[in-house]
């Protein structure tokens, strides 16, 4: 058996549910901009390749946007900064198990988070929930010039950690995850339960799919005792 020398996770859907406070930020935006208002569900469906595309996907209502007027992008864009400022973490919250299962891994491996949400969202968002304690890397959309499903965020952290890519594990919940982490050659496990575009992430065929956080342990050391 060897065992993995850092376990990376995805944030959005896979550590909090932050739609609940995406969502009257990206509404504040269209009204503001005279757009009909979104739903919880469409937020959920588009959240997972950043703050860029999913306020084009608000502005179009589609998950495969035609490009946007640029002004208007840039006029929606600072709206939501803006907004979603003021509601994030107010409603984000952890899914179940996760803080009692980080702890249980970080007094096992360190543990780094690798996330398409910009920094100035992501940092305070660990400390309200009061969970930044157990990593010791973070890697955010605006630390690279391609977030995922690119890789180089994921060979970044690598290369920061001064560790092959193969004992890195990926622990994510949308197929930009699964694609990022395939591109760069690092084992994966999936959350289902979490956003990709209202699909089964099983489609995306990471290592393992778990219905449940708690499960993570037990399935990290089945991954380790097949390396």
């Amino acid at each position: 058996m060897r065992p993995f020398q850092l376990i990376a996770f995805d944030l959005d859907g896979t550590l909090v549910d932050s739609a609940p406070d995406i969502l009257p930020a990206l509404n504040q935006m269209l009204a503001e901009l005279g757009k009909a208002q979104v739903s919880l569900v469409q937020v959920q469906h588009w959240l997972g390749n950043g703050m860029a595309m999913l306020i084009q996907r608000a502005l179009t209502g589609q998950l495969e946007p035609n490009p946007c007027d640029v002004s208007e992008f840039n006029q929606a864009q600072q709206l939501f900064i803006g907004f979603y400022q003021q509601s994030n973490g107010s409603q984000t919250r952890l899914f179940e198990q996760v803080p009692e299962v980080l702890a249980q891994l970080s007094a096992l491996y360190p543990l780094a988070v690798v996330t398409n949400k910009p920094r100035q969202f992501t940092e305070p968002l660990l400390r309200h929930l009061s969970i930044q304690h157990f990593f010791k890397a973070v890697w955010c959309a605006d630390d690279v010039d391609k977030a995922k499903p690119d890789p180089q965020m994921l060979l970044a952290l690598a290369a920061q950690q001064q560790l092959p890519v193969t004992d890195i594990l990926l622990v994510g919940d949308s197929e930009n995850d699964i694609f990022a982490a395939r591109a760069a050659g690092m084992p994966v496990i999936a959350l289902s339960y979490g956003y990709n575009h209202g699909q089964s992430i099983a489609q995306s065929q990471p290592d393992l799919v778990l219905e449940s956080f708690s499960l993570l342990p037990d399935a990290i050391c089945c991954l380790e005792q097949e390396r």
